[in-house]
């Protein structure tokens, strides 16, 4: 096995805590841009000068890092690593060892058509779709998220590599007639500018960067409910389609609460929601997708 000097791999001087993503300002349609920030509490394991993340077709506005006892820091430098994907912070005085750092990234970014990161996925409606629905040529679009193995450095800075394990909390101002999902359960919506909506959910479990997903769109969903309970209860299981294909979702629902109740077995799960997302890209199972024939299968929570 080769070693971590063997291969291009993040310095072990910073580690990630825990990722508070917000995506706001999303242009649905054009170019598809949206802009993003991310904090990201780290653990400071020795004297540094930079910190080096991992950023793919990203553009950074600007870097503060603060720790605990000391000035706020704004970095001096930003240089970018195109090869191997990352972006380096250097600050204008060294950085002591800290337990409590925070860094914040403002940046841009773009909701591609490339099936990796944050991407639009195109379909035609079969009713009348919402009117926030944005188009792309003669398709409309619906947004999701496809990080293995090393993609979710296209969507937000970060340490994209599986052992730099950390929680997440994410939140999206999307319009209001449109529906988001993401790895955990709805915390809060909130009026965002007008004719929005913020949309945050609850923070993770801790996991590796390529298992933090989110969607949104003009969804509808079909529901049932586990034949265990958990705690006393059932669970939820939901499929979610665009709009007017439901009637379509009624088969993977009917299977889905009794694989729910299989692999709860193994591990602890408050509820499972599935996507169907058109010109999904992903080749192999995990431990929280399940993926056939362009059926995008996310248990939302772990």
């Amino acid at each position: 096995m080769a070693s971590s000097t063997d291969r291009a791999v993040l310095s072990a001087n910073v580690k990630p805590v825990n990722y508070d993503i917000s995506l706001h300002g999303l242009e649905l349609g054009g170019k598809f841009g949206y802009k993003g920030k991310v904090q990201i509490e780290l653990q400071i394991k020795t004297k540094i000068k930079a910190i080096t993340v991992n950023a793919y077709e990203l553009s950074i506005r600007d870097v503060q890092l603060v720790c605990k006892g000391a000035d706020l820091l704004n970095a001096s430098d930003i240089s970018y690593d195109e090869q191997f994907q990352r972006t380096t912070f250097t600050f204008p005085k060294e950085i002591s060892p800290s337990q409590d750092g925070l860094l914040i990234i403002n940046y841009t970014g773009t909701m591609n058509n490339s099936m990796a990161g944050f991407y639009r996925s195109k379909y035609k409606p079969t009713v009348e779709p919402s009117k926030s629905v944005p188009l792309d040529g003669d398709d409309h679009c619906m947004f999701s998220t496809q990080f293995e193995s090393c993609d979710a450095r296209r969507a937000f800075p970060c340490f994209d590599e599986p052992n730099l394990k950390a929680s997440f909390d994410f939140s999206i101002e999307i319009p209001e007639d449109l529906c988001a999902l993401s790895n955990m359960p709805q915390k809060e919506t909130k009026a965002g500018k007008e004719g929005f909506k913020i949309v945050s959910f609850e923070r993770s479990p801790i996991m590796s960067t390529y298992l933090l997903a989110w969607a949104f769109g003009d969804f509808e969903y079909v529901e049932e409910f586990t034949q265990r309970k958990y705690n006393g209860k059932p669970l939820p299981v939901r499929v979610y389609t665009t709009r007017g294909l439901k009637s379509q979702a009624l088969f993977g629902l009917k299977n889905a609460h009794e694989v729910v109740d299989y692999f709860s077995e193994v591990r602890v799960i408050s509820r499972a929601r599935l996507a169907t997302i058109d010109n999904a890209c992903i080749s192999c199972l995990e431990s929280t997708t399940l993926c056939q024939n362009s059926i995008y299968w996310q248990f939302m929570s772990l």
